[in-house]
């Protein structure tokens, strides 16, 4: 009974997520993403994430570490590789038509980081929300998994330079 619970839990979440509501209100936004989480995620981009950072896992290629700040289907961690710290959520998407599923959570995702923030699209599946240039950025992406399935990251930068790709090295 309570895996039946949790799997109508979290296709309801994911529903709303890819816009199945005809309109978006503020309780919507709040079972799409965690906008106070967010917003403490936001706010820590300017420390390096020190404040909500937990325990650390190390890899030959990578540095992780454990949050208990959940913005996005509870799948939230702060990472490293070739580019600054970062913070980054995975979750699945209901849509599989990336332009509607990126367009819903975008419009989520607008809500919860206020006016003050510029939406930019980069490309028909990446959306990037800045507030000014030397601030941090969020970031929206869908992508298909190897299943099929629609899913999406949701990534705060410390700054804008920390968004672009990185040069391959030789």
């Amino acid at each position: 009974m309570a895996t039946m619970a949790r799997a109508w839990l979290a296709g309801a979440g994911m529903a709303l997520l890819a816009g199945c509501a005809s309109q978006a209100t503020s309780d919507s936004v709040s079972q799409q993403f965690d906008c106070d989480a967010l917003g403490q995620a936001v706010e820590s981009a300017a420390g390096g994430f020190a404040d909500i950072k937990g325990r650390l896992d190390e890899t030959s290629l990578t540095r992780t570490w454990e949050t208990d700040v959940q913005a996005f289907h509870d799948a939230c961690l702060i990472t490293s590789a070739r580019s600054p710290d970062h913070y980054v959520c995975f979750g699945r998407l209901a849509l599989d038509s990336p332009q509607t599923a990126l367009t819903r959570g975008g419009e989520g995702l607008a809500q919860c980081l206020g006016d003050d923030w510029t939406a930019r699209r980069t490309s028909s599946e990446r959306i990037e929300f800045a507030r000014d240039a030397a601030g941090p950025v969020v970031v929206l992406e869908t992508f298909l998994n190897d299943r099929g399935r629609r899913m999406g990251t949701l990534s705060v930068f410390q700054k804008a330079g920390d968004v672009a790709p990185m040069p391959d090295e030789d």
